[in-house]
């Protein structure tokens, strides 16, 4: 099992600036309904990272046994193993407390918070259930709810509870981002704006310096959110000056972040008509120097630009996210090898079945963005070239594909293209939540061919080791 600061990308004992810096960059890659398990595994880490300054329980009332030693050991001993960060003992210990107590209030409360821990939010959904249900008012349990359907992956659920416990005045920081990402992946743009105003109301200018990361990533998701659906932006512009006047040079602490907020600020600074956003963007170039080691290479510029130009598809996208604008994706420098090499493979697995049909595209590229295009021109040449051989050169490439798709699970060939699928032994999880796995299709034995098409046996290709 890796480390949770492997998960995120830092060093050991990082500081809570690492911390927070590592979160908000990886999330914006990795969302529950793009990559549940991914995010699921992310949000614990930087949730056990960051338990020691997070004890909730401390502020709110929560019933326990009353003179009862065992219910005291049994307490201390789930304390103790979550500040071993043992949190599945900890939740096995809790879930003991349960059935004796039934269901007392401490111990559903702690099998909740460290089934969260331990990266087992469907644990965590059915006692916080059972909280909501015994302790309607208490809309900590409400929110924490809501979280923890957002993790699992019930996305209606997690709306229609995050939406009525917003209603009802509940503002906590990290509830109204998780409640914004929900939004934003039901396409309820409004309302993810509603809830990052919130966000930045909730915060008093002299507090601003404890919450720089969460406020760039705030007011980067606003800018995002400008360019799927453009609202006033006069206001936002202006409280986003104000918090870097008010931060100063502690901004300088978050450079990546603060990377993103001036590449978004250059993009809608273009499109924005009204000038509602020219303070901001000439003080966004203020900061430049600082900002960048080197000048931005042209290539990314240009692929930002790309990105929100409409007569591109969503493959052209997506290839050059893959291959000019790939985050490392929390992974050791050893291993991003190996990651990159899979994006670009899926990339050209993607443009070799959509072939010619992108030709227009490639075109227009080398045209009107020549930097991108020239830094992708060997990915074009080898497209162009292949011709009849396409069959040949996705055979070669789906030799290793397959195993890296199940290991990454991060792949958009088999997404857009399902019927390419050779792998019918599969083992799939079957989203209950129990846990079970079931298998799709006939078992693959260890003489047979193996299903990606490399032409080897199952056992000398993708079945090693298995």
């Amino acid at each position: 099992m890796k480390k949770d600061y492997e998960i995120l990308g830092i060093e050991e004992n990082a500081d809570e600036k690492a911390i927070k810096r590592a979160y908000f960059r990886l999330i914006r890659t990795y969302s529950p309904e793009k990559d549940p398990e991914r995010f699921q595994e992310i949000r614990a880490a930087y949730e056990r990272l960051t338990e020691e300054k997070k004890q909730p329980e401390n502020s709110i009332s929560i019933e326990v046994p009353a003179d009862d030693k065992f219910a005291e050991s049994m307490m201390e001993q789930i304390r103790q193993l979550m500040q071993e960060r043992d949190y599945g003992k900890a939740a096995r210990t809790a879930k003991e407390g349960m059935k004796y107590y039934k269901d007392v209030e401490c111990f559903l409360y702690l099998y909740a918070r460290c089934s969260i821990l331990d990266g087992k939010p469907g644990n965590a959904v059915k006692s916080y259930e059972k909280l909501v249900k015994r302790f309607p008012d208490k809309l900590y349990y409400r929110s924490e709810l809501a979280k923890a359907y957002h993790l699992r992956g019930y996305a209606r659920k997690a709306y229609a509870a995050f939406r009525a416990v917003y209603d009802e005045g509940w503002r906590e920081i990290d509830f109204l981002n998780l409640y914004s990402l929900c939004c934003y992946a039901q396409g309820k743009y409004d309302e993810a704006v509603q809830a990052l105003e919130s966000l930045t109301a909730s915060i008093p200018p002299e507090k601003m310096e404890n919450w720089i990361p969460e406020l760039l990533e705030t007011y980067t998701g606003l800018l995002t959110l400008y360019l799927c659906k453009p609202f006033s932006i006069g206001q936002m512009a202006n409280a986003c000056s104000a918090f870097l006047d008010q931060v100063g040079s502690r901004i300088h602490d978050y450079e990546e972040l603060l990377l993103h907020l001036c590449l978004i600020v250059e993009t809608v600074a273009a499109m924005d008509e009204g000038g509602e956003i020219d303070a901001l963007a000439e003080k966004m170039n203020e900061l430049r120097p600082d900002v960048y080691a080197e000048e931005v290479p042209k290539e990314v510029t240009e692929a930002y630009d790309l990105l929100q130009d409409e007569r591109f598809s969503e493959l052209m996208k997506l290839t050059i996210e893959a291959f000019i604008l790939l985050d490392d994706a929390g992974y050791s420098e050893d291993e991003y090898e190996e990651y990159e090499k899979f994006v670009e493979d899926d990339a050209i697995l993607c443009q070799l079945e959509a072939w010619p049909k992108q030709r227009g595209e490639i075109e227009l590229m080398q045209e009107e963005y020549p930097a991108a295009y020239e830094c992708m021109r060997s990915i074009w040449d080898i497209i162009r070239s292949s011709k009849s051989r396409n069959a040949f050169l996705r055979d070669a490439i789906l030799a290793e594909y397959g195993k890296k798709e199940r290991k990454y699970k991060c792949g958009h060939y088999y997404e857009l293209y399902p019927e390419k699928r050779q792998d019918m032994g599969r083992v799939q999880w079957d989203s209950l939540e129990d846990g079970s796995y079931i298998r799709q299709g006939k078992k693959i034995g260890r003489n047979d061919p193996c299903p990606c098409g490399s032409g080897k046996k199952y056992k000398n290709c993708c079945g090693k080791g298995v």
